[in-house]
């Protein structure tokens, strides 16, 4: 495999001044901060809801790479620096210094012969979810106590039978899983291993799936006490259209420390069709179902057969909560569930946001393309429960702890949770927060009677960050990047958002900041859905795509920091 450097096209507005360094040592290492999938990072000493602001706050440089950024920058943080990790669609893996975007490292993971997926090669024209190419598409996932990066990265062969412009053989495509040396990216721990398994004589192919959830890593998975990682998949293109039959869900697990080890494996659906496990891109997530359970795996699936209620292993539109070893142990699946699944209104378009641990009942939140909201108690979920009517739409009682119906349009983004509050955002709908457990509730946890909005909407593929220092007032902020990530239609530069949570004014969470104010300053990189903002050490990491390139094929990430560089 090539550890040949890629360049690195650097475009420094100016650089951030000294004080900034960081007097904390903050790393984001998983999608969303953490296995709660919660979305903050609770240690933000240098960013305050009293500097974020236009005259003090604004972008530091841009890095542009070989390919599209989609999975969230990680960043390792030590001697007042933080290296950020960023993958591309090219499958590449970049190293930079993210207080000045110089390059440290860069590997490409394409072996002779191979190159990033086509889309065309395998949803054809249409090409309706990532185009025009998919390589590494997921978050991956740091291990510092090892020293390791891993990564998901898919290929397509060029040698050979694979050598066609018609509809290439599936064994030209395979995805890799990859256990790089974060200082040097060299690949360890007998990797990298082509995915492959099976699950009740069912086999996995890579060549109509897509890996887009963020990788996780569970402490002691193994059977050998090692970490395991955690890879969700779904289908390649998307669209849930009535008469095509739809590629299964699948999640891998495998030993951190040996890849070559049998991974454990499932299926969503093994004896029907559908129910990928994408969730607009957010990680599985993973914690103690109740004070001194176990711990386990959650994750929602999309549009797909279901039959578990009547002792089946089909699992379509449902919150499933998984063993280490992956075994079902509960699930939550709606009443509508036959109506949503024929209608392509997936339960799977949210990931599984876990409220932090607290009180005697843990829960979970998911959010749907119905516009609903699901609160479920991790240790019962609430399995299923018969609509009462046989046609559609479907009416009938759910039997989780509570659900309701939060916005008339689709949820494609994970709701972020910081102080007993949670925030969501819909498709074109405002970010709304929620108080959680209040006694302003009337009996629910989830307060649906006592919410704020933002003025803005956002648009489609909106994921949130929280920052804050505690609970300290005066520092939590909920960054947004709004912009429209659509493949097939024109994009334009993404917007990138900082609320205030805490001092709400006529129901209206106010604006601290966006990129608007300064636009020749603060200028940012075209717009990719399903991006979530990166927050560590004063600083702020923004995926984006180069507007220089009119075939949208590169990527950028955007740096943001304390600077005196005057507003422009």
């Amino acid at each position: 495999m090539s550890s040949l450097k890629r360049p690195l096209i650097i475009s420094i507005a100016f650089l951030a001044c000294a004080t900034t360094l960081m007097n904390s040592q903050t790393n984001v290492l998983t999608w969303h901060n953490d296995n709660w999938r919660d979305g903050l990072n609770s240690t933000e000493t240098i960013l305050t809801q009293s500097n974020v602001t236009a005259s003090q706050f604004g972008k530091i440089c841009s890095a542009i790479f070989d390919g599209q950024v989609y999975a969230q920058p990680l960043v390792v943080s030590a001697g007042g620096v933080n290296t950020v990790y960023v993958v591309t669609q090219n499958d590449t893996v970049y190293a930079v210094n993210g207080t000045n975007c110089s390059q440290i490292n860069s590997v490409s993971l394409l072996e002779a012969n191979e190159e990033a997926v086509q889309c065309a090669d395998v949803g054809g024209a249409k090409c309706a979810t990532v185009k025009p190419q998919f390589g590494i598409l997921g978050t991956p996932v740091i291990d510092p106590s090892t020293n390791t990066i891993y990564v998901l990265s898919e290929s397509e062969s060029t040698a050979g039978a694979c050598n066609t412009t018609k509809k290439k053989p599936s064994s030209c495509f395979v995805h890799r899983l990859h256990a790089l040396d974060l200082t040097t990216l060299v690949e360890k721990f007998n990797g990298p291993v082509a995915i492959a398994g099976s699950y009740q004589g069912v086999f996995f192919a890579s060549f109509n799936h897509i890996q887009r959830p963020g990788l996780l890593e569970v402490p002691a998975a193994m059977a050998n006490g090692d970490s395991g990682i955690y890879i969700g998949f779904s289908e390649a293109d998307g669209g849930g259209q009535p008469g095509v039959s739809i590629p299964h869900g699948w999640v891998f697990g495998y030993d951190s420390q040996n890849l070559t080890a049998a991974p454990y494996v499932w299926n969503s659906t093994v004896n029907g069709e559908g129910g990928g496990v994408w969730a607009s891109g957010a990680g599985m997530a993973a914690g103690f179902d109740s004070p001194g359970g176990a711990y386990y795996i959650y994750l929602t699936t999309g549009d797909g057969d279901f039959n578990a209620n009547t002792g089946g292993n089909d699992y379509g539109d449902s919150f499933v909560k998984l063993t280490t070893s992956l075994t079902p142990a509960a699930y939550f699946t709606p009443f509508a569930q036959a109506c949503m699944n024929p209608e392509d209104m997936d339960f799977g378009s949210s990931g599984v946001l876990l409220v932090p641990d607290s009180g005697s009942t843990y829960y979970a939140v998911g959010a749907s393309k119905q516009g609903d909201i699901y609160l479920m108690n991790r240790a019962n979920p609430g399995g299923y429960t018969a609509p009462s009517n046989s046609t559609c739409p479907a009416t009938g009682t759910n039997a989780n702890a509570q659900y309701f119906q939060a916005s008339s349009h689709q949820y494609y983004t994970t709701p972020g949770f910081w102080n007993s509050q949670m925030f969501a955002i819909p498709m074109y709908g405002a970010m709304t927060k929620y108080q959680f457990n209040s006694a302003k509730c009337g009996g629910a946890i989830i307060c649906t009677n006592n919410t704020a909005k933002t003025a803005v909407t956002f648009q489609y593929g909106t994921n949130l960050s929280i920052s804050a220092s505690g609970t300290t007032t005066g520092t939590g902020i909920v960054w947004a990047a709004k912009g429209n990530g659509w493949p097939t239609n024109p994009v334009g530069p993404v917007v990138l958002y900082a609320y205030d949570p805490e001092h709400v004014v006529l129901k209206q969470i106010p604006e601290l900041w966006d990129n608007t104010q300064c636009p020749t300053r603060d200028q940012t990189g075209n717009s990719t859905k399903f991006v979530s903002p990166t927050i560590a050490n004063g600083f702020v990491y923004l995926g984006t795509m180069d507007p220089t390139d009119s075939t949208n094929t590169r990527g950028r990430l955007d740096v943001f920091g304390l600077t005196t560089v005057p507003c422009s």
